[in-house]
């Protein structure tokens, strides 16, 4: 049962982009760097960065009440979906694997458990938004266990596993286009202690 004396709930999505690029050389060797604050990383086949559409910094919705997945997968308007771009400028004949991943951040208040809270992922297609392979459904903070192979972190949760290519003989220009929702869960029970859940949006990449 919901108990209305409910103090506050606050998701928020950060808007850092954390972009990490690796690359494998001809010695298997791997490089890695991290830039913050919307900057691109270069290599030497190209640039990625993760370009946070709502430049006030985050989306942070507040004093939200726990919904069923069903409203939650409609959410439209301001507050309700986060809207960004993995973009990459590629070198010729290059074509990168890259992950979108999110961590939680810390906050002065208590968090709500990873269950309590639905993610929706959806990538825009030709026919508008659609429905991704790992989030077609809505899903609950899922934590790596180990780091991915293509350097998501451990303790965080990978929302997306794209491709992006580039097979002219110029330097070219790509991006794919996502709208996250989230929302808590209907089964979550409302105290009257404020509660948060912060989670950053990342991408992270490898050349092939």
């Amino acid at each position: 049962m919901i108990q209305v004396q409910s103090k506050q709930i606050i998701l928020s999505i950060i808007g850092i982009a954390v972009l990490i690029i690796a690359f494998v050389g001809i010695s298997y060797a791997t490089f890695t760097t991290v830039f913050k604050d919307l900057q691109v990383n270069g290599i030497s086949t190209g640039t990625i960065s993760l370009n946070l559409e709502n430049q006030t910094g985050a989306l942070s919705m507040k004093n939200v009440m726990p919904i069923s997945d069903e409203v939650g997968m409609t959410l439209e308007g301001e507050n309700n979906v986060y809207d960004f771009t993995v973009q990459a400028s590629l070198s010729a004949h290059t074509t990168l694997n890259y992950e979108i991943y999110m961590e939680k951040v810390n906050s002065n208040g208590e968090f709500l458990s990873d269950s309590s809270v639905r993610f929706y992922l959806q990538h825009l297609g030709i026919n508008g938004y659609e429905n991704t392979s790992i989030t077609k459904t809505p899903q609950p903070f899922i934590p790596l266990e180990e780091m991915s192979f293509l350097g998501s972190k451990k303790g965080s949760m990978i929302l997306y596993s794209g491709t992006l290519s580039n097979s002219s003989n110029n330097n070219l220009e790509v991006q794919d286009k996502f709208r996250l929702r989230m929302w808590v869960s209907q089964d979550t029970i409302i105290d009257s202690v404020s509660r948060y859940f912060n989670v950053k949006l990342s991408v992270t990449a490898k050349a092939i």
